[in-house]
């Protein structure tokens, strides 16, 4: 996944993050597909959780300070995002992942991309209201 400017919030800070993020994502496959052994995957998954959690609670903030409508569901698709993938480290931790890489790159990114392009894109459209 690529950012792209058409992705942007009109709020630097949750834009910077999610570019962070995709750089991250897309790092963590990079050993993924160069058979990085389990545990070094494990504490890169630890790393990629804490920083989700912290830019969701950011975006979250910002969401709070500009009176998007909508913020209740949008916090429940943050917190079903990261008990995803917290269940899938704690698989992959006890060596009882049947996911393929594969499977598991196309869900993050899918679901990165889906997520900034449909639903962190109603901050732009809140901002940028006529």
């Amino acid at each position: 996944m690529l950012w792209k400017e058409g992705l942007s919030t009109d709020v630097n800070s949750v834009d910077q993050q999610h570019r962070n993020l995709i750089r991250e994502v897309e790092a963590f496959f990079a050993h993924v597909h160069a058979g990085a052994d389990r545990l070094f995957l494990v504490e890169g998954l630890d790393r990629l959780i804490e920083q989700v959690a912290d830019h969701f609670a950011h975006e979250e903030r910002v969401m709070r300070n500009i009176h998007l409508p909508g913020l209740a569901v949008h916090e429940q698709l943050h917190r079903a995002l990261l008990d995803e993938i917290r269940e899938f480290r704690e698989e992959m931790a006890m060596g009882a992942n049947n996911h393929p890489a594969a499977d598991i790159e196309h869900f993050l990114n899918a679901w990165l991309y889906r997520h900034i392009s449909e639903e962190d894109q109603k901050i732009f459209q809140h901002l940028n209201r006529p």
